[in-house]
């Protein structure tokens, strides 16, 4: 199973986690994870490449694990803004795929 965290100061999201696999088929062609996947890399270069945010953003393919954090505050507000549309599209598949993926919210 897929498990995002999202992390939150209040209200201000400050970062995310997303690990595991989706079991949903076969690696490879396993389109759960497949979508999960391409949703936080598109994100994450978002946020560094396009918008240039303060974020750390890592990947680490031994243990299936993409980590998104803010490193310092972001006033264009353009990172609460990109972790917002994150968490819609993971929980949008967390509803077609409840066995797949799981979203969790924690406070920091």
């Amino acid at each position: 199973m897929i498990s995002a965290q999202f992390f939150y100061a209040g209200t201000c999201c400050t970062g995310c986690t997303v690990t595991g696999h989706a079991e949903y088929a076969e690696a490879g062609s396993d389109v759960v994870c497949a979508y999960a996947t391409s949703a936080v890399q598109t994100i994450a270069n978002l946020m560094t490449e396009i918008y240039q945010l303060p974020v750390l953003a890592e990947q680490d393919e031994d243990s299936a694990t993409i980590v998104i954090r803010l490193t310092d505050q972001d006033a264009s507000g353009n990172a609460a803004r990109l972790f917002a549309g994150l968490e819609l599209q993971l929980g949008e598949l967390e509803k077609a795929f409840p066995a797949c993926i799981h979203l969790e919210h924690m406070e920091v």
